[in-house]
């Protein structure tokens, strides 16, 4: 070992340089590989998984609700199990007015997390948007027995009387009304 000291205005800075045998240090770099090349065949799935992510989010956050869904609906084709990119499909294909496919992706939601309470919230708003409010009043009810988060249990409780107001109101029918004029003179 061989030191050098360097003069740098007041400081000193003191090197230290070791000699290594260039085969020592290709066979540490080998040893080391090894259980990082296994790490490594198991992380790219990860990794792309989070950058898809990523990529959704920034795309759902710009309004790009279209190009969110389709990199959601990938990141289900190569395996992902998270409720929360089912979550995140239904909310961009809610955005995008696709409200049953939106439905679909928040009852698969639901179904990998049965206490996710932005999920029961907006299927809840979705099924109000398809008209089945009688649904909207189910998934109301179940969230409201599992969701503990003051905020989420009282945006169910509004949505419940949402979907009991719009069931018990009478089929909308079109009147005519005719209006006559007066005759002018």
């Amino acid at each position: 070992m061989s030191r050098f000291r360097l003069s740098m205005g007041t400081s000193f800075v003191i090197l230290a340089a070791v000699a290594c045998p260039s085969r020592a240090i290709a066979q540490g770099a080998q040893t080391a590989a090894l259980p990082n090349a296994q790490l490594a065949l198991a992380q790219p799935r990860v990794d792309g998984m989070q950058q898809m992510r990523s990529e959704a989010s920034l795309l759902i956050s710009s309004g790009q609700y279209a190009a969110a869904a389709e990199v959601y609906k990938r990141l289900l084709q190569v395996g992902s199990n998270e409720a929360s990119d089912r979550y995140w499909l239904g909310e961009s294909l809610y955005h995008l007015s696709n409200f049953q496919q939106a439905a679909i992706a928040f009852e698969q939601a639901i179904q990998l997390n049965p206490k996710f309470p932005q999920a029961f919230v907006r299927l809840s708003e979705t099924y109000i948007a398809l008209h089945q409010k009688q649904k909207a009043a189910q998934t109301c009810t179940n969230g409201l027995n599992v969701v503990t988060d003051p905020y989420m249990k009282e945006q169910l409780s509004n949505l419940l009387k949402v979907a009991a107001y719009e069931e018990g109101r009478p089929g909308r029918t079109q009147q005519s009304h005719s209006v006559r004029m007066p005759a002018e003179s």
